[in-house]
């Protein structure tokens, strides 16, 4: 098997050889685009379109146009000025412009003679004494103004780079073209393009490369249309295969009385909403099967997922087995452990908490209690990924804040469980939440539960727009809101003063609120301290020795104060519709009236516009999640604009979303009539590419 994967790319580049005039230095400057092999060529898509089917008359040219242009040389001179150019005077029969030419060699000067005629190519510019091309494509017409056009269809513009020119692309992809059928067989069933109104491969292929003028406006939709649903389809496939794969291999079946979960919801001073005991049971099922559970725990900002994952990690501790919940900061890891230490030592069990900043001989206790299974619980951030930890029986691993973590990070910490005869149970949770059709499409190997509830005495947060001429309003609202003894954020962008961006800084806003506000006690958090003193910031304002909090970011998960009731957000245009939300969800934490303040500096964009209208209109996580996809795109929400995960080339999340409810029919049907076709369908598009959905 190995032998025939090594075997693919020689292949693949001695195909791309075979076509016409292709050299190891072109296949260099080829792959630089990620074109190693015909098919590639096929699927460089192009960029625009130039219309050179029809010839302009040059007393019709406007400034800015790019027009195909015939006429004949009237003269043709060096021109001496601050840059010494070739001028060539070109005229037809009703009126001239100016090429000029600044980079030319000497055999341009015998060609370029009074009496040639030309075919030129360019845009139109203004000139000193009337309009010019600077370098035109031009070609010389023997035959003169009757020579007959080279072309009926339009002229793909592609991407390129540098050493590969749009004449050498279009060449190339015009021989690959040719060979259509047999560099890209049709893959999809006559029957499933019909029923999809998809047009076949090669007309779909060649309407997007070689389009005609009449014909592009109607027929290149139908054929992008063609190929996005088979990309989106080809992804869909893969990660169904991922998780029949998944379903094969061994995991330890976990399976206990439930004694310790029980007594820890009976210690609660309230009781468990229907949507967490709903989730509790949908993953409890999940890890008493002998297969590896993938799970996607979906819940809004405060619907209790910690608490859900302390009663499933509970489950696996009771059978015998250890478990680990990943964090992507410090601050939120250490949130989780503080709530685990509040439960977890009554029932016998003391949590580990493992960071970064551990080392000597803290850390290699911790690292030995880990390793000997001592430590049946573990919290901690990247420092589980380190070589050195190593578990005893790693029987769940639970994920927080998901997307904040690369693919190849959340592989290597279920690696630590791995023994190559079982893997552990995985639950993946984050606060998110994903539009249903973008967690079918790109969650398909994963099962899902949401928290569609959120605990009982939870107060909807007012949430509100202000300028930043009304910040003298503001300070008196934080002062009446401190004197009632309650609690308030402000939250910057940035740590520091920018030179480029004019946001204020945490450290000038604390000293600005600290003179304004002198009757107040005021804090300071940002992620550039060393942990012991958040960890003293934190404590003092959760004791509620500070009054008002000045953070940045830092604070968007993790932190849980119900006293505090007010939350501003500096510059609030500068941040996303998720962000805006997870902040949002630092306060409402309790019974008291809560408030959410979007401190923004006008004028606002469009789209800054549409984000904090958002942030008014709706507190409900999937609709903000929805008008973010809107608004930004798949990249954030699904976690993979920092790790490159999706890497579409023909389809547009955007663009083609009414595409992806489709979908799971469709991968179900070809399947069933062409099972043959999914393989070769998964490697066309996916080849051997980084799977985004194994995590």
């Amino acid at each position: 098997m190995a032998t025939a994967a090594a075997s693919r790319p020689a292949a693949a580049a001695s195909a791309l050889a075979a076509l016409p005039g292709v050299g190891s230095a072109l296949i260099g400057r080829l792959a630089l685009l990620g074109i190693t092999q015909p098919a590639d060529l096929l699927l460089h898509l192009p960029l625009r379109y130039e219309d050179r089917s029809q010839l302009v008359p040059i007393g019709s040219l406007r400034e800015g146009q790019q027009a195909l242009i015939r006429g004949r040389i009237e003269a043709a001179e060096l021109g001496q000025g601050r840059r010494r150019a070739l001028l060539v005077s070109l005229v037809d029969a009703q009126a001239g412009i100016t090429l000029r030419f600044f980079h030319f060699r000497p055999p341009q000067l015998q060609q370029l003679q009074a009496g040639v005629w030309l075919e030129c190519y360019g845009e139109v510019r203004s000139g000193p004494f009337r309009l010019e091309m600077v370098h035109p494509e031009y070609r010389l017409l023997p035959s003169g103004a009757d020579e007959p056009l080279p072309q009926s269809t339009l002229t793909p513009v592609y991407p390129t780079t540098a050493g590969l020119t749009q004449a050498t692309l279009r060449r190339l992809i015009g021989a690959a073209l040719a060979r259509c059928e047999q560099f890209l067989p049709e893959l999809l069933p006559a029957g499933l393009r019909t029923a999809q109104q998809l047009p076949d491969l090669p007309t779909a292929l060649r309407c997007l490369h070689q389009p005609s003028a009449a014909a592009a406006l109607d027929q290149r939709p139908a054929a992008l249309h063609r190929l996005a649903l088979e990309e989106l389809l080809a992804h869909h496939l893969s990660l169904r295969q991922r998780r029949r794969q998944r379903q094969t291999r061994r995991a330890p079946s976990i399976a206990a009385s439930g004694a310790l979960r029980g007594r820890l919801l009976e210690s609660l001073p309230f009781a468990l909403t229907a949507a967490q005991r709903r989730v509790i049971d949908e993953t409890l099922a999940d890890l008493a099967k002998p297969h590896p559970m993938l799970r996607l725990l979906q819940g809004d900002v405060g619907s209790g997922k910690t608490l859900v994952a302390a009663a499933i990690a509970l489950q696996a501790v009771e059978a015998g087995w250890q478990a680990v919940i990943m964090a992507p900061t410090e601050l939120l890891a250490e949130q989780h452990f503080r709530n685990f230490c509040r439960w977890l030592p009554p029932l016998g069990i003391d949590p580990v908490w493992l960071a970064g900043r551990h080392g000597g001989r803290t850390r290699t206790g911790i690292l030995a209690d880990i390793e000997s299974g001592r430590a049946p619980l573990v919290v901690g951030t990247h420092a589980l990924f380190q070589d050195d930890v190593r578990f005893a029986r790693l029987g769940l691993v639970v994920i927080d804040e998901q997307h904040r973590f690369g693919v190849h990070q959340r592989l290597a910490l279920r690696a630590k469980g791995d023994d190559g005869a079982q893997a552990p149970h995985q639950l993946i949770m984050t606060a998110t939440p994903i539009p249903r059709s973008l967690a079918m499409t790109f969650y398909a190997d994963l099962d899902t539960s949401v928290i569609d509830e959120l605990p009982p005495g939870r107060t909807p947060v007012q949430t509100l727009a202000v300028p930043r001429r009304r910040k003298d309003e503001l300070l008196a609202a934080i002062a009446a809101t401190c004197a009632r003894g309650e609690q308030a954020y402000w939250v910057c962008p940035l740590i520091e003063e920018s030179e480029v961006l004019a946001l204020s800084a945490a450290t000038e806003t604390a000293a600005e609120l600290t003179a304004a506000l002198p009757q107040l006690r005021i804090g300071l958090l940002h992620g550039r301290m060393k942990s012991r003193d958040k960890e003293t910031v934190m404590g003092a304002f959760q004791r509620r020795e500070t009054d008002l909090l000045v953070a940045t970011t830092v604070i968007e998960v993790g932190v849980d104060v119900p006293n505090a009731t007010l939350m501003v957000i500096d510059h609030a245009q500068r941040l996303g519709l998720a962000q805006l939300h997870q902040l949002r969800g630092r306060v409402g934490r309790g019974s008291a009236d809560s408030r959410c303040v979007l401190l923004y500096q006008p004028p606002l964009s469009g789209e800054a516009r549409a984000r904090l209208a958002a942030m008014r209109e709706t507190s409900d996580g999937f609709e903000i999640a929805r008008r973010d996809l809107d608004l930004r795109g798949p990249g954030e929400l699904l976690g993979t604009r920092q790790t490159g995960a999706i890497n579409l080339r023909v389809a547009d999340l955007e663009r083609d979303r009414a595409l992806l409810t489709r979908l799971p029919a469709l991968a179900s049907r070809l399947e069933q009539e062409a099972p043959a076709a999914v393989p070769r369908l998964i490697d066309r598009w996916l080849g051997r590419g980084l799977a985004y959905g194994e995590v």
